[in-house]
């Protein structure tokens, strides 16, 4: 009798495996399909997708060619520019962690900081609303606007086609910055208007501060801070100027930019503002694969070594209860409208936190099922005026197929 007990509990096991494993390459399928559809659609020549659900890796793979002419496939190891998923990876987990040692108050004015705001419509702007995107500053600036003359041409003063000790900034292989030039851009942003404050509108203005507000409360520059304080004893790639240390080939180029650097776009961050920041900026400029950004979120969901849970989930809850506003600080969360539907998908929890990127990335952690997920394309090739991406709605199907396996 105990005989035939176990071989019935060893024959419901290897049933159990097998339905398990059948279910996950089925998933894994509709997967591929979905992405080698929207290559096809030309969404996008290329992606990286990384999904865990709970411990286990359901998958880490990449599809199609750096760009259409197939001539490079992407790898897991290929670096993608990641957009505005910088705000998160690097700016806000760099003020998470000086919050984490006590180090900055969420309701300290920006102006205590940087002087020259307290002259300016911004001075009573805090770090809560800045995170928050309810501190009324307008959306984004094209400072690359700025830097032409009527004709289109760039103007001499401020970009060279060589580099020099006072044009040393490269924004593209063949473009170099004045070094000084930053400062305008700061002031630029300083007398900008300023919109309702305390009512939701998306700005990347403040995160151009980060790298500064960085360095005078640790004393070390934003690269190093980023490197050392959230990077160290972790296996990951994420850096800056990722053609300081790999080959291009290694890198997935974004959109041919015809209005501003007159090149294809390639191993320099695309953002043009991020750019004439010599390519650090908390507001852009981080690049990396989905495999090192699935490792590093991993310590989100475990017991975090880099920072106090009660810290995790102050930044990853929603900034106000019973809201309009949907962000958390720093991180976007799901908001359900009407007119657009539910977002990024209904079938994550309201527990769940994220952000997406211009150049067409992703990631999304759902603390309630384990799960995580991580969508790296170049969607913006060869032009950003593609909007099938869009269109097709390929995030939200992708987490259509990933949240029915889980349910």
């Amino acid at each position: 009798m105990y005989q035939k007990l176990i071989k019935y509990q060893l024959v419901l096991l290897c049933f159990i495996i097998y339905t398990q494993s059948f279910g996950q390459i089925e998933t894994n399928k509709k997967i591929d399909s979905l992405i080698n559809t929207s290559i096809k659609n030309k969404n996008f020549p290329g992606a990286q997708v990384f999904i865990k659900i709970k411990d286990s890796i359901l998958i880490n793979k990449s599809y199609g060619f750096h760009t259409y002419d197939s001539i490079i496939p992407v790898k897991n190891t290929h670096l993608y520019d990641l957009a505005s998923l910088t705000k998160v990876l690097a700016s806000t987990f760099s003020i998470m962690k000086l919050y984490d040692e006590n180090k900055l108050d969420l309701d300290t004015k920006l102006s205590f900081y940087f002087k020259d705001l307290k002259n300016s419509n911004k001075k009573h702007t805090t770090l809560f609303q800045s995170l928050s995107h309810t501190s009324g500053w307008i959306p984004y600036i094209s400072h690359q606007n700025f830097i032409k003359k009527r004709n289109g041409e760039l103007k001499k003063s401020i970009v060279r086609n060589q580099s020099s000790n006072r044009f040393s900034l490269k924004i593209s292989e063949n473009l170099f910055l004045r070094n000084s030039y930053s400062k305008k851009l700061f002031r630029k942003i300083k007398t900008s208007k300023l919109n309702s404050i305390n009512k939701y509108d998306y700005s990347g203005l403040f995160f151009f501060y980060v790298p500064s507000l960085v360095h005078k409360i640790s004393g070390l520059n934003f690269e190093k801070y980023f490197r050392e304080k959230l990077l160290v004893d972790k296996n990951v790639t994420l850096l800056f100027n990722p053609t300081n240390s790999f080959d291009k080939k290694f890198i997935v180029p974004t959109e041919y930019d015809y209005v501003f650097r007159k090149t294809l776009v390639h191993g320099f961050v695309h953002d043009e503002a991020a750019s004439l920041m010599g390519g650090i900026s908390g507001n852009a400029g981080l690049f990396g694969n989905a495999e090192s950004i699935g490792t590093l979120l991993a310590d989100l969901e475990q017991n975090s070594l880099m920072f106090k849970k009660s810290t995790i989930e102050k930044f990853t809850s929603y900034a106000f209860n019973n809201s309009p506003v949907r962000r958390g600080l720093g991180f976007d969360k799901p908001y359900s409208k009407k007119e657009f539907g539910d977002y990024p998908n209904p079938n994550l929890s309201k527990k769940s936190y994220g952000h997406t990127g211009f150049t067409g990335t992703m990631f999304w952690v759902d603390p309630i099922t384990k799960l995580t997920i991580v969508f790296l394309t170049n969607r913006i090739y060869p032009t950003r005026e593609n909007e099938s991406f869009y269109d097709d709605d390929v995030r939200s199907k992708l987490i259509d197929i990933i949240t029915k396996k889980i349910n």
